[in-house]
């Protein structure tokens, strides 16, 4: 064999073998991992005991009725921010003609502090505001009375005592005899700002 058939096998066997190794497979190690999550959004489960705000009867100027609601967070989730807002409607006796004047107005809701148990009301009352004005505010920050300040935390409770006067003005109050009101109080809870997990 000649130099050069032995040269041309030569290049032509490098070649062949340049050609399979860049058209080869390549073999290389690998791994994969997977991670999973779940989310599960919290709850936030007000409620109040009693239901009903008070069921009162024969009321005369000067009385008070002392009623207390217990406020339970029945969610997972602490509130934060806690109001109440007022409704109401007056009933005028049967028979009789519209009042000039709201009942709403002669009715006042005083809100007692924490300590208060039993007997007289003085010393007790932390604020204290007609029905009437009650339901003109959009709602009342309970938050600012110091048994709710830090809200309702999860699983907890919380009692709301009031008052319920039917005042006493000095004048004749005649118009009202026989009246009634219905009051609604909506308790409106919301969680507080959301935190870093």
């Amino acid at each position: 064999m000649g130099i050069k058939k032995t040269l041309a096998l030569g290049v032509a066997s490098a070649a062949l073998g340049l050609s399979l190794i860049g058209g080869g497979t390549y073999a290389y190690f690998s791994d994969t991992a997977e991670s999973t999550a779940t989310f599960a959004a919290g709850t936030l489960d007000l409620n109040t005991n009693p239901v009903e705000v008070v069921a009162l009867n024969n009321m005369k100027p000067g009385d008070i009725a002392v009623r207390s609601f217990q406020l339970k967070n029945d969610g997972t989730l602490d509130i934060k921010q806690l109001s109440l807002v007022t409704d109401y409607t007056v009933t005028n006796a049967a028979g009789a003609a519209a009042n000039t004047e709201d009942l709403g107005g002669h009715y006042k809701v005083k809100i007692l502090d924490a300590s208060y148990t039993s007997g007289s009301i003085a010393g007790h009352v932390v604020q204290e505001v007609t029905f009437k004005d009650l339901k003109a505010l959009s709602e009342l920050n309970l938050l600012t009375l110091p048994e709710f300040s830090g809200g309702i935390s999860a699983g907890t409770s919380k009692n709301f005592k009031v008052a319920f006067e039917f005042v006493e003005n000095n004048n004749d109050q005649n118009q009202f005899q026989g009246d009634g009101i219905s009051i609604k109080w909506t308790f409106n809870a919301k969680q507080g700002i959301g935190e870093l997990k």
